[in-house]
């Protein structure tokens, strides 16, 4: 597990999909679940009852480079 900052938030997935949408990227849980199985997906830091965690740091730089792979593929 990956040792973190104080000020790096922790979200789970569900919180992701609202990140992604403020990103004006509009996608399902479903989208999340299938994207947390490619190798360049945040690693888990932590569980919190039933939720993985994540650090938003992580997820946000995971989120540009989808972003440039999605405007890239269009």
């Amino acid at each position: 597990m990956k040792n973190i900052q104080e000020k790096d938030a922790l979200i789970n997935r569900t919180q992701m999909v609202q990140i992604a949408k403020e990103y004006n990227i509009f996608i399902s849980q479903g989208t999340i679940h299938r994207w947390a199985n490619e190798p360049d997906f945040p690693t888990t830091v932590g569980k919190n009852g039933k939720y993985l965690l994540y650090c938003h740091s992580d997820f946000i730089s995971f989120l540009k480079k989808r972003l440039v792979r999605i405007q890239m593929e269009h």
